[in-house]
Protein backbone atom coordinates (compact mmCIF):
# COMPACT_ATOMS: atom_id res chain seq x y z
CA UNK A 1 0.00 0.00 0.00
CA UNK A 2 1.37 3.70 -1.05
CA UNK A 3 1.47 6.43 1.46
CA UNK A 4 -1.09 8.27 -0.37
CA UNK A 5 -3.91 5.00 0.36
CA UNK A 6 -2.45 4.58 3.99
CA UNK A 7 -3.24 8.07 5.00
CA UNK A 8 -6.45 7.62 3.08
CA UNK A 9 -7.51 4.52 4.64
CA UNK A 10 -6.62 6.35 7.92
CA UNK A 11 -8.98 9.50 7.37
CA UNK A 12 -11.28 7.22 6.36
CA UNK A 13 -11.33 5.11 9.40
CA UNK A 14 -11.13 8.16 11.50
CA UNK A 15 -14.23 9.66 9.60
CA UNK A 16 -16.00 6.79 10.51
CA UNK A 17 -16.11 7.23 6.22
CA UNK A 18 -18.59 10.79 7.07
CA UNK A 19 -17.55 13.63 4.54
CA UNK A 20 -19.07 15.96 6.82
CA UNK A 21 -15.70 14.97 9.33
CA UNK A 22 -13.13 17.51 9.49
CA UNK A 23 -9.54 16.00 10.26
CA UNK A 24 -6.54 17.52 10.92
CA UNK A 25 -4.44 16.11 8.25
CA UNK A 26 -0.98 17.39 10.07
CA UNK A 27 -1.98 15.79 13.01
CA UNK A 28 -2.25 12.36 11.29
CA UNK A 29 1.16 12.58 9.22
CA UNK A 30 3.12 13.31 12.78
CA UNK A 31 1.17 9.88 13.92
CA UNK A 32 1.85 8.22 10.47
CA UNK A 33 5.54 9.65 10.20
CA UNK A 34 4.81 11.24 7.04
CA UNK A 35 4.70 14.98 8.42
CA UNK A 36 7.62 16.23 6.36
CA UNK A 37 5.50 15.34 2.82
CA UNK A 38 2.10 17.27 3.68
CA UNK A 39 2.24 19.67 1.33
CA UNK A 40 3.12 17.26 -1.70
CA UNK A 41 0.16 14.24 -0.10
CA UNK A 42 -2.14 16.52 0.47
CA UNK A 43 -1.98 18.51 -2.77
CA UNK A 44 -2.07 14.31 -4.70
CA UNK A 45 -4.94 13.93 -2.02
CA UNK A 46 -6.50 16.94 -3.48
CA UNK A 47 -5.83 16.24 -7.06
CA UNK A 48 -7.00 12.72 -6.91
CA UNK A 49 -10.73 14.23 -5.10
CA UNK A 50 -10.44 12.15 -2.02
CA UNK A 51 -10.41 14.76 0.28
CA UNK A 52 -11.12 18.11 0.00
CA UNK A 53 -9.41 21.06 2.43
CA UNK A 54 -11.43 23.51 4.87
CA UNK A 55 -11.15 27.05 5.76
CA UNK A 56 -8.53 26.06 8.51
CA UNK A 57 -5.08 24.89 7.04
CA UNK A 58 -4.19 21.66 7.06
CA UNK A 59 -7.63 20.01 8.27
CA UNK A 60 -9.76 18.21 5.33
CA UNK A 61 -12.77 16.49 4.52
CA UNK A 62 -12.67 13.00 3.04
CA UNK A 63 -14.80 12.73 0.01
CA UNK A 64 -17.39 10.44 -0.87
CA UNK A 65 -14.66 9.29 -4.17
CA UNK A 66 -12.15 9.09 -1.29
CA UNK A 67 -14.41 7.00 0.60
CA UNK A 68 -15.23 4.59 -2.31
CA UNK A 69 -10.96 4.31 -3.05
CA UNK A 70 -10.37 3.96 0.49
CA UNK A 71 -13.34 0.73 1.10
CA UNK A 72 -11.56 -0.77 -2.39
CA UNK A 73 -7.69 -0.29 -0.89
CA UNK A 74 -9.45 -1.55 2.55
CA UNK A 75 -11.25 -5.15 0.97
CA UNK A 76 -7.82 -5.38 -1.02
CA UNK A 77 -5.47 -5.64 1.64
CA UNK A 78 -3.49 -8.69 2.35
CA UNK A 79 -4.78 -10.88 4.54
CA UNK A 80 -1.96 -10.50 7.50
CA UNK A 81 -3.08 -13.15 9.56
CA UNK A 82 -2.93 -15.88 7.18
CA UNK A 83 0.70 -14.83 6.90
CA UNK A 84 1.02 -14.73 10.31
CA UNK A 85 -0.39 -18.31 10.75
CA UNK A 86 1.90 -19.58 8.23
CA UNK A 87 4.65 -18.39 9.53
CA UNK A 88 3.60 -18.89 13.46
CA UNK A 89 4.07 -22.31 12.19
CA UNK A 90 7.21 -22.30 10.26
CA UNK A 91 8.81 -20.73 13.38
CA UNK A 92 7.38 -23.34 15.82
CA UNK A 93 8.81 -26.56 13.38
CA UNK A 94 11.78 -24.68 12.74
CA UNK A 95 12.58 -24.38 16.77
CA UNK A 96 11.68 -28.20 17.08
CA UNK A 97 14.49 -28.80 14.50
CA UNK A 98 16.73 -26.96 16.68
CA UNK A 99 16.21 -28.03 19.95
CA UNK A 100 16.66 -31.77 18.10
CA UNK A 101 20.14 -30.06 16.54
CA UNK A 102 20.98 -28.90 20.08
CA UNK A 103 20.76 -32.33 21.63
CA UNK A 104 22.64 -33.92 19.22
CA UNK A 105 25.48 -31.13 19.74
CA UNK A 106 25.04 -32.06 23.08
CA UNK A 107 26.23 -36.05 22.62
CA UNK A 108 28.59 -35.11 20.17
CA UNK A 109 30.18 -31.43 19.79
CA UNK A 110 31.84 -31.09 16.67
CA UNK A 111 31.98 -27.95 14.71
CA UNK A 112 30.39 -29.21 11.51
CA UNK A 113 26.80 -29.54 14.11
CA UNK A 114 28.15 -26.13 15.58
CA UNK A 115 28.16 -24.23 12.21
CA UNK A 116 24.80 -25.86 11.51
CA UNK A 117 22.96 -24.41 15.04
CA UNK A 118 24.54 -20.97 13.98
CA UNK A 119 23.06 -21.42 10.72
CA UNK A 120 19.39 -22.86 12.00
CA UNK A 121 19.43 -19.73 14.74
CA UNK A 122 19.46 -17.29 11.93
CA UNK A 123 17.01 -18.70 10.38
CA UNK A 124 14.94 -18.73 13.74
CA UNK A 125 15.72 -14.70 13.52
CA UNK A 126 14.73 -14.47 9.81
CA UNK A 127 11.17 -15.85 10.89
CA UNK A 128 10.93 -13.96 14.25
CA UNK A 129 11.55 -10.61 11.72
CA UNK A 130 8.65 -11.97 9.72
CA UNK A 131 6.11 -12.75 12.22
CA UNK A 132 6.99 -9.46 13.54
CA UNK A 133 6.28 -7.46 10.16
CA UNK A 134 3.02 -9.40 10.07
CA UNK A 135 2.08 -8.02 12.90
CA UNK A 136 2.29 -4.78 12.01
Amino acid sequence: MDVYHKVLTRLFIDSGGKDSVKMDMAEILKQEGFYPSIEQITAHMIGESWITATDTRHVVKITHWGTAEAKKTLSNAPDNSRELEKDSKRLISAAKEFVVMMEEFAGEPTKPRLTLIEKRCSELGELVSRVRANMD
